[in-house]
């Protein structure tokens, strides 16, 4: 049993870069992108947030085998045999190994220089727009249902801020993609109440002895796949690269790439420990998300709860010169933005109960995506 988990985690992380690889295609070859297989599964497993291996493992291995003759077949007719496919792979894999440009812990000099400059704009619109005293906008409550496909609000972009990390990519990066204008996209019923309900569960399940700061927890689950179980890593996978699809048809991209993600739990209220943290350092912190990672081009928050009903305070907030424009969490709603300071954004404090929240993030440039070992 134990070489069967093995076996599933590696499996599940085959289907994950399966599925974002053929996304980040542009949907080329509509064929291999079967995230039908992928939702029957989870149709069948509807209501159980604990499912056994055996019940799914057919479903993987079925979608496993035939991903693998696909791409045989296609390796072939493309660069010419597998000898050069392998060989040609082989050179990819130590390429990206030495390119850890702009992650967390980057410290080559131009990773440096970028994010301390990415800083810095962040720190002068925090001085700008945060500050008391605004009028506080409220443009969807927890009770307000988007009922088209989509809701958007335009905002400027800000224009040389995309261009200094990896310079401008045509029809991708946001301050070209759709003429200089930025946006705020919210998609409701984005996932199933029970889909929600039981990742929210396969959530709280994996951070059992995860390391907190104050009332935050924070887990990667592309490389948590064995702590979240088989129905929380086949709901990670499936949300992951419907999410990407999605981006790209809010947006007009061809393509786009993978930069990270985290599922986290808020807490109100909770004890006081060795870990409490600073103020400077609290979650609810405005900030920029491509002024901590300069990767990221467009962000996307999938709430697995709703305010109000499970939890007090939480909600989220762009942080405007003129107003803060406030949106408050609901299960199933995909919240979606571009990832520079024309969005400098919060989440306020949990006051009570627990928020539960898959964050991800996206780039245009291949050469940074994320990667396992980052």
């Amino acid at each position: 049993m134990a070489a069967r988990g093995v076996s599933l985690v590696l499996a599940a992380l085959a289907l994950s870069c399966f599925l974002l690889s053929a996304a980040a295609q542009g949907m080329e070859d509509d064929e291999d992108v079967d995230l039908e297989l992928l939702l029957d599964v989870l149709r069948r497993t509807r209501g159980q947030p604990q499912v056994r291996r055996e019940s799914s493992w057919g479903a993987w291995s079925d979608l496993l085998q035939a991903h693998g003759r696909r791409t045989t077949a296609r390796e072939g007719a493309r660069r010419g045999g597998k000898e050069k496919a392998a060989t040609e792979l082989s050179q990819k894999s130590s390429q990206q190994q030495k390119s850890s440009r702009f992650r967390k812990d980057s410290s080559d000099p131009e990773s440096l220089r970028t994010r301390d400059k990415y800083q810095r704009v962040q720190a002068d619109r925090i001085r700008t727009a945060y500050r008391d005293g605004k009028a506080q906008v409220r443009l969807l409550s927890a009770t307000d249902i988007v009922t088209s496909s989509s809701i958007s609000w335009d905002v400027p972009c800000a224009l040389k801020f995309y261009q200094d990390a990896y310079g401008i990519v045509q029809g991708c990066t946001p301050s070209t993609a759709r003429q200089g204008v930025c946006s705020r996209i919210v998609v409701d019923e984005f996932g199933e109440p029970d889909e929600m309900r039981d990742l929210a569960i396969a959530t709280e399940a994996a951070m059992v002895n995860l390391f907190h700061q104050g009332g935050s927890t924070s887990l990667a689950p592309v490389s948590s796949l064995e702590r979240l179980g088989v129905k929380g890593g086949l709901l990670v996978q499936y949300f992951l690269a419907k999410v990407k699809l999605r981006i790209m048809r809010e947006f007009g991209l061809e393509v786009i790439y993978d930069s990270g993600a985290l599922l986290t739990r808020l807490k109100g209220d909770p004890p006081r420990d060795e870990w409490d943290v600073e103020p400077g350092h609290v979650y609810w912190n405005p900030h920029v998300d491509k002024a901590n990672i300069p990767t990221y081009d467009y962000s996307a928050l999938l709430y697995l709860n709703t305010h109000g009903k499970d939890f007090h305070g939480g909600e989220f907030s762009f942080i405007d010169d003129d107003a803060d424009r406030i949106v408050q969490p609901r299960a199933g709603r995909l919240l979606i933005f571009t990832s520079g300071p024309e969005n400098l954004h919060q989440v306020r404090e949990v006051t009570r109960g627990t928020r539960y929240v898959l964050a991800m993030w996206f780039t245009c440039s291949k050469e940074d995506q994320y990667r396992d070992e980052d």
